[in-house]
């Protein structure tokens, strides 16, 4: 069986406080610190079978 994987269709996050986004800096700062930071910053690849079997199971 060849194992199909899908690309990642979200974006990324990344936290970086640049003089462009100076109003997003305490939001910035509270997803740093929180313990969702991985979970928005991982890029993941997810196989076919298993989105198949997520979207069954829901």
């Amino acid at each position: 069986m060849e194992l199909i994987i899908k690309h990642p269709h979200n974006y990324l996050c990344t936290f970086e406080k640049t003089y462009k986004n100076t109003e997003f800096h305490s939001i910035i700062d509270t997803l740093s610190s929180s313990k969702y930071k991985t979970l928005l910053t991982c890029d993941a690849s997810i196989s076919q079978d298993t989105l198949r079997d997520f979207w069954k199971k829901c």
